[in-house]
């Protein structure tokens, strides 16, 4: 296969560029993934870099997961023993996973350790809390978790967050954090945002190890750069300092991560950093047509913090945007819902053609309602998650006990699950006694050898015949079933759970997927359904019609950033994604009023509409 067949004048340059280091600035739509993986091939197929010498860096597993495909296809190694001979090729945090499975012995690390998720973080928060004395009621969790991963981000470890913190609710926060570390700790655990500061630490602690994955990684390719927090533009200048062959591609037009600590600065100080950098702007559009490229361009060029691309399509045509400006929330919700049933039956469109964007996730109730009457299959992505469900979170945390017997997070979240008589009190004295607990508290000692029997199972059975074995010598089936329509909702859940765990080897691997598995990494294309999600949760996705539904001012743009010139900027730069998901046709709706707290509220429309030229849309007013 030739390499740069189909690929643009630009595309080309991006691909055979390949000494040193170099910024792609890919606008919407203009084939950036293209550009990426076809640089891969090329490396291997007409360079001659071995593979091991490439490290591809992504920010989901779904993206990864197409370039490899994408890659494989270019190379001709359809057979999984080929494919294994690709890069290294994932998520920032699946690739520290895999290096400090390797080398994190150095730091005192076990290669057996378990990554805690966003709920196994907050329990243990909490628990630190409460071990601290310091009362929920008064001091979020939540928000001192933000704080503490906020932290990490920026590299701050715990010891040394306390000469940061400036005022009482931090000093708070400094508390919790040492707390918190202990734990980790003390259960072999690390949380997410520990996947890339270890990384860092021990390529900082260890010259020897970050010269050993520098002469690995020769070649540095990385997606969405925009989407870089600290940590991980630390992680990847670290790595590429030896041979300086880094390969950023992303689009500042299209930051909308700040929330998550990421830092737009990052792509556009990247000739700051490598000043022998080149610059190469994919500038044409193969999604969109020209009124909704044109419509988004028109908003986000108002943004002053941006570089300057300007974004063209060959596509002829194209329908208006259409503005639609309803007397109430419930008639905007009617009239979308008409249209895309219009639609399905005027341009013969699927259900799956269709998205509603929000700006929140707390506004698809509303809409829920209306398609559950008119019996309308639709999904929410970024809802409630499969692995967040609580007979699923159950599951797991059996599992991860018995892949781990110092994980107290899970362990306190199953020893009365099914109830088996061990209250907080109980548990506490478990805890506080360690080993000598199964003379003192009989009840426990029960509950330690049906874990240490299933621990035996475990060495001998598959996945999903040891999660059978959990079912039933735990009694969690029986617990699970009361014969309601719910109950067997939960059951099939755990069916689901044993069809995830069938592919993988062991229980390690598995455990590890689950734990870095997104939103977005759930989401089925091919499912016959209405999409709704926000657009937070829409990056990367295309489809042929978009709603942008709720756009008055407070809601989009948020409230919240209305007093904050940079805050404002990414809303517009998040009103821009949602518009150049469009493919064929865009919807821009609003209401007047929306009923809340018991009567009706007078809506104001959002200032990004008044961006827009009005001669050149559809209005609808209904």
């Amino acid at each position: 296969m030739d390499i740069l067949k189909d690929l643009n004048d630009r595309q080309k340059k991006a691909v055979i560029q390949t000494e040193g280091p170099v910024l792609i600035l890919a606008g919407a739509g203009s084939g950036k993934t293209r550009a990426l993986t076809h640089r891969i091939a090329y490396l291997i197929k007409e360079k001659h870099i071995r593979a091991d010498n490439i490290l591809a860096v992504t920010f989901t597993n779904k993206a990864a997961g197409v370039m490899k495909e994408r890659v494989a296809a270019l190379l001709g190694a359809r057979d999984w023993r080929l494919k294994a001979a690709l890069p290294w090729l994932g998520t920032f945090h699946s690739i520290c996973v895999r290096i400090l499975r390797r080398e994190g012995k150095a730091l005192g690390i076990s290669n057996k350790f378990i990554i805690y998720d966003e709920d196994d973080s907050m329990r243990a928060i909490k628990r630190a809390m409460r071990e601290l004395e310091i009362a929920e009621k008064k001091h979020n969790p939540r928000a001192i978790k933000a704080y503490i991963s906020g932290a990490k981000g920026e590299l701050i470890k715990a010891e040394a967050y306390s000469g940061y913190a400036n005022d009482y609710f931090q000093k708070i926060v400094a508390r919790v954090y040492l707390k918190y570390e202990k734990m980790l700790e003390g259960s072999d655990a690390l949380d997410f945002d520990d996947l890339i500061l270890k990384t860092v630490e021990l390529f900082q602690k260890f010259p020897e190890i970050l010269d050993k994955y520098q002469d690995r990684f020769r070649y540095i390719l990385v997606d969405e750069y925009q989407d870089t927090n600290h940590a991980q533009y630390i992680f990847l200048k670290l790595l590429s300092q030896k041979y300086r062959n880094v390969f950023v591609i992303g689009d500042d037009w299209q930051s909308i991560y700040s929330f998550r600590g990421a830092k737009f600065q990052n792509i556009l100080d990247f000739k700051k950093d490598y000043p022998e950098a080149k610059v190469i702007l994919l500038e044409e559009n193969y999604r969109s047509t020209a009124p909704i490229l044109g419509a988004a361009q028109e908003v986000i060029r108002q943004n002053e913090m941006r570089s300057d691309k300007n974004l063209f399509t060959k596509k002829g045509g194209g329908a208006p945007v259409v503005l639609v400006v309803s007397r109430d929330k419930f008639l905007e919700i009617s009239f979308i819902l008409d249209e895309i049933l219009s639609l399905t039956v005027g341009e013969s469109k699927k259900l799956s053609d269709f998205v509603i964007l929000f700006r929140t996730n707390a506004q698809t109730r509303t809409f829920e309602e209306k398609l559950i009457e008119r019996r309308l299959p639709y999904r929410i992505v970024g809802g409630v998650r499969f692995y967040e469900r609580r007979e699923v979170k159950d599951i797991l945390a059996y599992l991860k006990l018995i892949q781990n017997e110092k994980d107290i997070v899970s362990l306190s979240r199953v020893i009365n699950t099914p109830p088996r008589g061990i209250g907080a009190k109980t548990l506490e004295k478990i805890i506080s006694l360690g080993d000598e607990a199964g003379e003192q508290v009989p009840k426990f000692s029960e509950f330690n050898n049906l874990i240490q029997d299933l621990r035996k199972d475990s060495e001998r059975l598959p996945l999903p015949d040891l999660i059978d074995k959990i079912m039933t010598k735990t009694r969690y089936r029986e617990y699970l079933s009361d014969g309601t329509v719910e109950s067997q909702g939960r059951l099939e859940n755990i069916e689901e759970l044993k069809a995830a765990a069938s592919s993988h080897a062991d229980l390690a691997a598995f455990l590890e997927s689950v734990s870095l598995v997104a939103d977005i990494d759930l989401y089925n294309e091919k499912e016959e359904a209405l999409t709704l999600m926000t657009v937070h949760s829409a990056k990367g996705l295309e489809f042929p019609v978009v709603f942008i539904s709720g756009l008055e001012e407070g809601l989009f743009p948020h409230s919240q950033s209305l007093d904050n010139q940079f805050d404002l900027e990414e809303e517009r730069r998040l009103f821009y994604v949602g518009m150049t998901r469009a493919m064929e046709r865009l919807y821009l709706s609003y209401s007047k009023a929306k009923f809340t707290y018991g009567s009706f509220q007078v809506c104001l429309p959002s200032r990004f509409l008044d961006e827009l030229s009005q001669d050149k849309m559809d209005l609808v007013e209904i």
